[in-house]
C-alpha cells in the first residue's frame, strides 16, 4: 500500500472518528467547564472528580502516579481549567482509539471498510464508554491496541526503529494507567506466542526476531521494576500495604456472561439490562460488567471462526483468526473472578494467581478492553468472509449482522453527561453570584467533598460540626455568613422536615426537582453554638433528635457582642440507663451540677457571665459511662453517658451598674 493511502485511510477514519465524537459529546463539549462526559452509570462517585483536583496540581511520582495520563491532563488543566482538561482527555480517547484500532486492523491484513468498522466499534464500545463516564485513566484504551500493533511489527522484523516504537508503546500502555500495565505484562506472552505461531514463524530469521523482541521486553521489564522502586518502593517491599479485600474480586471481575448483555446506556435495552444485573443482585460492581460484545459482533466474529480453515483468504483465514481467538479467550478468562464451584467442583481462574502477587488490583473485569479489541477484529473477519462469498444471502446477512451490532452499541448524546454539581439546585445557587453561601445538609463524603472546591467553597458540605437537625441552626447559619440552605430529599434532614416544623428563620426560596432552597433569614444571635465535640453524629426521630456522649464532650460556644452578657440555657438531656450527674464548666470553670434522669427532659444551667468571643462549654459526667450492649443487647460497642437534645439559650445583657 502506498503512503499516499495509507495517508487518505488514516485521515479517514480521524475525520470520522472525530464526527462521531463530537456528535455524542456535543452537550458537553458547549459546556465543558460545568459538565462532565459520561453517563452516570453507578451515581455520584469520587473517581472523576478526585481526578480533576489530581490535575489541578503539579504531577507528582508515588504509588499512585500514573504519569503519561496525568501529565496530560496537568498541562491541559493548566490552559483550560481541571474540569474541561478531564473532558479533554477523556474525548481524546475515543479518536486516538478509533485511529489505533484501524492500524491493527490494516496490520493484520483487514480490508480499509471492514477495518474502519472494527475500529469504531472498539472506540465507541460499551466498555469504553462506561469507563469514560468515570475513570479516565482506564478510558486511555488507545494504548492496548497501539501496543500489539508495535509487538506485532517487532516480531515481523525485529530493526532498532520497531524496537524504540516498541519501548515507547509499552511506556506508554503502562504509564497510562495501572491496569494497562497488568494487561500487557499478562497477555504479553500470550500475544507473542500466539502471533509467533500463526503468522511470523515463516518469515526470515523469525527466531531472531523473536529474541530480539523478547530481550528489548525483559529489558523493558526490569527498567520499570527499577522506576517503581525508585518512585514508590513500598509497592515492591509491602504489596499488601496495597491489597484490597479478596472478595472485591468477585464484585470487580466479569460474568463470563457479561460479554452478551446489553449495555444499560443503550436507549432500547438499557432498562432490560439494568434489570437484568438487579436480578443477579450486582449493583456496586454494574459499571465494571459492561464488557459487551453484542450479539452482532459476536455472530459476525462466529462466521470467522467457522470458516478459518477454508482457503478463499489464507491471511485471514488460517492464520490471523486462531491467533485472535486464543487471545480473546486469554483475556476473557483473565476477566473473571478468581474461582467458582459447579455441582462441587471448584474452578481455579487466573485472578486467584494474580491475586496472590499483585493484591492492589482487584477489577479484572478490565481485561474485557482486549476481549472487545479482538471480537470487534474477528467480526471484521468474518463480515469479510460474507461479502467475499458473492452470494445474496450472504451480503444481506452480513448488512444485518452490522445493522444488530450498531443498534446494540448505540448511545445518545442527551444520556452521556451530567453536571459537576450532583443537583439542578446547586448549579441554580451557583448562577446566583458570589453572594452566595449554602450549606448543603447532606453529610460531607468521599462523594460529596468535590462540591466544595467545584463551587470555590460557596457551597459547603454539613459534617459532625455542623448537621440540619442541631436547634438553633438559622441563628448559627446567620453568624457564619451562610445565606442559604440546600435540603435533598434523601438526606436526615429532608426526611424528618417533610414530618417536623422547621427551624424559624428559614425561607423556603424554591423546590428544584426535590430539593429544597431555604433563604437564612434569621438574624445573628448573641449567644449561639457554634461546635459540637464529642459527640457521636446525630440520631433522630420524628418527636426529637439527640446525640449521645460519653465521657466528655464540649461546646464551642460563642457571644457574638462585644461585651460580656449573663447567658440562661435551657437544655434536653437524659441519662443512659441510669441517673446519673452532670458537671458543666465553662472554660474549666464550674458552672454547676444537673441530676439528670433516664427520660429526656428540659434542665435549666444556673445562668452565667459569658464574655465576648468564642468559648468552651463543658460537658464532664461523674459517673463512668456503661457499654450499650451491655444493656440494651443491640451490639453497639458504644460507652454511654447521656444524651443531648434540644437546647435555648437566654442571654441578658450586663448594665454598667453590674445588673442584668
Amino acid at each position: 500500500m502506498s503512503d499516499v493511502s495509507q495517508r487518505r485511510e488514516l485521515a479517514g477514519i480521524t475525520a470520522l472518528s472525530l464526527a462521531v465524537t463530537v456528535a455524542l459529546a456535543a452537550p458537553v463539549l458547549f459546556e465543558p467547564s460545568t459538565r462532565v462526559f459520561g453517563a452516570e452509570i453507578v451515581g455520584r462517585h469520587h473517581d472523576p472528580f478526585s481526578v480533576m483536583l489530581r490535575f489541578a496540581y503539579p504531577v507528582t511520582t508515588g504509588p499512585y502516579a500514573q504519569p503519561v495520563t496525568d501529565l496530560v491532563g496537568a498541562l491541559l488543566a493548566r490552559g483550560v481549567g481541571p474540569v474541561a482538561a478531564y473532558n479533554g482527555l477523556v474525548l481524546l480517547s475515543f479518536p486516538l482509539a478509533a485511529v489505533a484500532a484501524f492500524l491493527l486492523a490494516r496490520h493484520l491484513r483487514l480490508a480499509p471498510v471492514t477495518s474502519a468498522l472494527a475500529a469504531l466499534a472498539f472506540a465507541f464500545s460499551p466498555f469504553h464508554l462506561a469507563q469514560a463516564a468515570y475513570h479516565p485513566h482506564i478510558a486511555q484504551v488507545q494504548w492496548i491496541p497501539l501496543y500489539l500493533l508495535a509487538l506485532w511489527r517487532s516480531l515481523d522484523e525485529a530493526s532498532p526503529v520497531r524496537l524504540a516504537w516498541l519501548a515507547l508503546a509499552l511506556v506508554a500502555v503502562t504509564g497510562s494507567n495501572f491496569y494497562g500495565g497488568l494487561i500487557a505484562a499478562v497477555l504479553t506472552p500470550v500475544a507473542m506466542a500466539g502471533y509467533w505461531w500463526w503468522l511470523s514463524r515463516s518469515g526470515a530469521d523469525a527466531g531472531r526476531h523473536l529474541i530480539r523482541t523478547g530481550g528489548t521486553l525483559a529489558a523493558l521489564v526490569l527498567g520499570g521494576m527499577g522506576y517503581l522502586w525508585w518512585t514508590a518502593p513500598a509497592v515492591m517491599t509491602s504489596p499488601a500495604a496495597f491489597a484490597f479485600p479478596r472478595a472485591d474480586l468477585f464484585v470487580y471481575s466479569a460474568k463470563w456472561w457479561s460479554y452478551a448483555v446489553p449495555p444499560v446506556t443503550n436507549p432500547w435495552l438499557g432498562d432490560f439490562a439494568r434489570r437484568t444485573w438487579a436480578a443477579w443482585d450486582v449493583h456496586t460492581g454494574v459499571l465494571e460488567q459492561q464488557v459487551s460484545v453484542g450479539l452482532g459482533v459476536i455472530a459476525l466474529g462466529l462466521v470467522a471462526v467457522a470458516g478459518w480453515r477454508h482457503r478463499p483468504n489464507p491471511a485471514i483465514a488460517r492464520r490471523i483468526v486462531p491467533m485472535l481467538v486464543v487471545m480473546a479467550g486469554a483475556a476473557l478468562v483473565c476477566s473473571l473472578s478468581p474461582e467458582r464451584t459447579i455441582d462441587g467442583v471448584r474452578f481455579v481462574r487466573p485472578s486467584a494467581l494474580l491475586y496472590e502477587i499483585v493484591p492492589m488490583f482487584r477489577a479484572y473485569a478490565r481485561f474485557g478492553v482486549v476481549v472487545q479489541l479482538m471480537a470487534v477484529l474477528l467480526a471484521g473477519a468474518g463480515l469479510e468472509r460474507l461479502w467475499r462469498s458473492g452470494r445474496v444471502v450472504a451480503r444481506v446477512a452480513a448488512i444485518a449482522l452490522v445493522g444488530v451490532a450498531a443498534a446494540e452499541y448505540t448511545v445518545l448524546p442527551a444520556s452521556l453527561w451530567r453536571d459537576v454539581l450532583p443537583t439542578a439546585a446547586h448549579r441554580r445557587l451557583m448562577e446566583q453570584g458570589g453572594s452566595v453561601l449554602a450549606l448543603d445538609c447532606s453529610p460531607l463524603t468521599v462523594e460529596s467533598a468535590s462540591v466544595e472546591w467545584l463551587t470555590e467553597q460557596r457551597i459547603r458540605m454539613a459534617s459532625r460540626d455542623t448537621d440540619c437537625l442541631e436547634p438553633g441552626l438559622a441563628g448559627r447559619l446567620a453568624a457564619d455568613g451562610f445565606t442559604h440552605l440546600l435540603v435533598r430529599p434523601g438526606s436526615l434532614a429532608g426526611r424528618l422536615w417533610s414530618v417536623r416544623p422547621r427551624d424559624e428563620g428559614l425561607y423556603m426560596a424554591a423546590d428544584v426537582d426535590g430539593t429544597r432552597v431555604f433563604e437564612v433569614t434569621a438574624p445573628i444571635p448573641p449567644v449561639y453554638t457554634a461546635a459540637m465535640e464529642g459527640f457521636s453524629d446525630r440520631e433522630a426521630t420524628r418527636e426529637w433528635t439527640w446525640r449521645w456522649m460519653g465521657d466528655t464532650a464540649s461546646w464551642a460556644i460563642v457571644n457574638t457582642g462585644d461585651a460580656e452578657v449573663v447567658a440562661g440555657l435551657e437544655v434536653e438531656v437524659q441519662a443512659f440507663g441510669e441517673p446519673r450527674q452532670l458537671q458543666l464548666t465553662l472554660d474549666g470553670r464550674d458552672i454547676g451540677v444537673l441530676t439528670v434522669g433516664t427520660a429526656r427532659r428540659f434542665h435549666t444551667v444556673p445562668s452565667f457571665a459569658l464574655p465576648a468571643g468564642r468559648h468552651t462549654f463543658a460537658f464532664v459526667p461523674l459517673e463512668p459511662p456503661a457499654e450499650a450492649d451491655a444493656l440494651l443487647h443491640n451490639d453497639d460497642r458504644r460507652r454511654l453517658s447521656f444524651a443531648v437534645g434540644e437546647w435555648r439559650w437566654f442571654p441578658h445583657k450586663i448594665t454598667p451598674d453590674g445588673t442584668d
